[in-house]
């Protein structure tokens, strides 16, 4: 068997208006056997503490997107959730350490927009792809989304230790805690969990493939030379998640009622459909390509 998974920390709050992950994290410390497996220690942290007690997204930026190597090492970065990723990455990394304090991260999150149970990642590691097929295999319902947009020094809380997952499921309103969702993730991070203690274990399985939605570009919302949106995501978008579009199907609607349609030549799948806090960042969604990769 390969090295065994020594520590598993489970963040939540990284957003802090994403409450699933929250209270998540409140009930692990209040009872730390339901996440307790003899073959790993289980840690359980709250983030963005700042932003969880305002109940914001952050406080100055975007907490996950401060996590490079490059933003770690500045130290002219001054703002709340910089420095704050200083602390978080001492805590738990540091980042490309030989001898990391954890070596798995399992961060929680919610969307606006209707992905269900969604795993991202962002990594090649292979340990990571073997729990994530073995999740699929579990819950066949979980779909996995793959950022390759910065996988060698990804940004995210996710790509501190050596293994990481983000848990993403929806769609839930910002600051809001709805029970399906809830008990939802609570699952996929129960599963998670089970496949540490199985490898450790020498009882995993080993998978050859796992079906996912590889991202493929960011589309924003149309916008006249004032920045302005000029229209909205389409209804036969919205609360549809996983859509297949083809040219000519309808991405967005005017705001005088017309229709603004795909123009790429190649089928693609609607991930991230209308979330919320993705307006700030200019774009609407992520066209992804459906397909299955071997491992």
């Amino acid at each position: 068997m390969k090295e065994a998974i020594k520590t598993v920390c489970i963040t939540g709050g990284t957003h802090g208006n994403e409450l699933t992950g929250v209270y998540l994290i409140h009930k692990f410390q209040a009872d730390p056997a339901l996440v307790r497996r003899d073959s790993f220690e289980t840690l359980c942290m709250h983030t963005n503490v700042g932003a969880i007690k305002q109940c914001t997204r952050y406080v100055d930026k975007d907490l996950n997107r401060t996590f490079t190597l490059e933003a770690l090492d500045d130290h002219t970065l001054t703002a709340y959730e910089d420095t704050l990723a200083k602390v978080i990455n001492q805590r738990i990394g540091p980042k490309g350490s030989a001898t990391p304090t954890v070596d798995l991260v399992i961060d929680l999150h919610t969307t606006t927009s209707d992905m269900g149970l969604s795993i991202c990642v962002s990594t090649r590691d292979p340990f990571t792809w073997q729990a994530i097929a073995y999740a699929q295999e579990q819950i066949p319902e979980l779909h996995v989304f793959r950022w390759n947009g910065d996988t060698e020094d990804a940004s995210f809380v996710s790509s501190i230790p050596p293994h990481g997952i983000t848990i993403e499921v929806g769609p839930i309103p910002q600051g809001v805690l709805r029970a399906d969702i809830f008990f939802g993730t609570e699952r996929v991070v129960q599963t998670i969990l089970d496949y540490v203690d199985l490898y450790n274990q020498g009882k995993a399985k080993q998978y050859t493939e796992v079906a996912i939605y590889d991202h493929d570009t960011l589309i924003d919302y149309p916008r006249n030379n004032k920045g302005e949106i000029t229209a909205m995501l389409h209804p036969s978008l919205q609360d549809n998640g996983y859509t297949k579009i083809e040219k000519d199907d309808p991405l967005f609607v005017t705001l005088e009622g017309i229709d603004v349609c795909y123009e790429g030549e190649d089928p693609r799948y609607v991930l991230f459909a209308n979330e919320a806090a993705y307006y700030e960042k200019h774009f609407s969604m992520c066209l992804t390509e459906k397909k299955t990769i071997q491992l």
